[in-house]
């Protein structure tokens, strides 16, 4: 068995490990938690290496985890994850702000022909010919004594990840890509995306609110409200307080009475139990609440089909410039970012597609600005037999 690392427990070591790691410039982190019943995340160790060291972290035995956020704030450090988008959340959270210096190894690895969402064991085997062990990943992180074994997979998950980086970031500027994914990746470190969601907004999680209007989206909004109030309190994720399913038929079909609450699909006799008085002070007060007050409707933009094909058309166009650029094309443009690329390019309003993601920044120079003039019939596309490539010319309007 490999050396087996130090579990470090104390804040001492903590800050001791965090003034070498600053004096070194750079950093790679991950996290292990446990996820499956708790409101939140509960952490069980977190991995942290530098180019000298990897080290596990002891989560539940140091009192906090403070040392490390000035590291974690400071943009001049790179921060190296892969596919760290939970670790990023757990740390928002428990900083208050986003983690800055982020370079998500999983995204580079996106721009470089690797696939959208290659795994770490698989990205580690092709560029350093390494294998690492992944059969602690449904252990339980939160329970006393760590084994061996566990200390020595948590440890691997970080400890060539600043290699990893190097090699992504080398093969990137050989490439001119370097800047993409710096782009790409400053979408990591976004307040908005890591900003709590109040609890009066969280009736916009319920799958299937957008229909609702008026009084019903007023009664959703208290019972959404009362149902993450009470799963965080009783620390459960909130659809073991109760379903969406059940929100949205309450909201549609209010009832007055726990015995009408049994007679809810969906609704268990144990949920009535715990939660029916609540569930119906809820309900009260999102039926009394003042029509001015009301939550505004989603709004419905009437829009014309797109036009034949076009939808199609602009896909293939992306996948083509995908397998040519050696990119996961998904990361380029998803169905979504198309349709709404048509909806704009065909509207009466054509300026509002200059101001589309897919349109901006490295996007729009590689394939954005392209599909604009297409949906707009301002370009046609063929294939060069001579070149074997997809090209596109102005057409006789454009």
């Amino acid at each position: 068995m490999a050396d087996v690392p130090t579990l470090l427990s104390t804040t001492e070591e903590l800050e001791a490990f965090a003034t070498k790691a600053r004096a070194a410039g750079r950093l790679a982190i991950d996290t292990e938690f446990v996820w499956e019943r708790t409101y939140r995340p509960v952490l069980g160790v977190v991995q942290v290496a530098t180019d000298d060291v990897a080290l596990v972290l002891d989560a539940k035995a140091l009192p906090s985890l403070a040392p490390l956020f000035p590291l974690l704030r400071d943009p001049d450090v790179p921060v190296v994850l892969h596919g760290g988008g939970q670790d990023l959340e757990i740390f928002a959270e428990l900083m208050g702000e986003p983690v800055r210096g982020v370079f998500d190894t999983q995204v580079a690895a996106a721009f470089l022909g690797y696939g959208l969402q290659i795994g770490l064991s698989a990205l580690l085997e092709r560029l350093l010919k390494v294998r690492i062990a992944k059969d602690q990943t449904y252990t339980d992180w939160t329970k006393r004594p760590l084994k061996p074994e566990q200390l020595i997979y948590a440890r691997q998950d970080v400890e060539y990840l600043l290699p990893v980086f190097d090699r992504l970031r080398a093969a990137l500027e050989q490439r001119g890509r370097w800047e993409w994914v710096r782009e790409e990746q400053r979408r990591l470190e976004d307040p908005e995306r890591w900003a709590p969601v109040p609890d009066e907004k969280r009736y916009a999680w319920v799958k299937g609110w957008q229909r609702y209007s008026g009084r019903e989206l007023a009664v959703l909004r208290a019972l959404a409200a009362w149902r993450e109030r009470t799963a965080r309190r009783v620390n459960v994720r909130p659809n073991f307080i109760t379903g969406d399913i059940v929100l949205l038929t309450l909201a549609g079909r209010p009832v007055e009475t726990i015995e009408e609450l049994r007679q809810v699909r969906g609704l268990s006799p144990g949920a009535v139990d715990r939660y029916g008085r609540a569930m119906l002070e809820a309900l009260r007060e999102g039926l009394a609440c003042p029509r001015e007050q009301w939550p505004k409707a989603p709004e419905r933009v009437r829009r014309e089909a797109a036009p034949s094909g076009l939808i199609a058309l602009l896909r293939a166009s992306v996948q083509a410039v995908a397998e040519e650029a050696e990119i996961a094309p998904e990361v380029i443009a998803s169905g979504r970012d198309l349709e709404a690329l048509v909806a704009a390019a065909t509207s009466r309003r054509k300026t509002e597609a200059e101001h589309l993601p897919l349109v901006q920044g490295w996007r729009g120079e590689l394939v954005g600005k392209r599909l604009l003039g297409l949906a707009r019939g301002e370009l046609a596309v063929r294939y060069d037999p001579r070149t074997r490539t997809v090209v596109s010319e102005p057409t006789s309007s454009g």
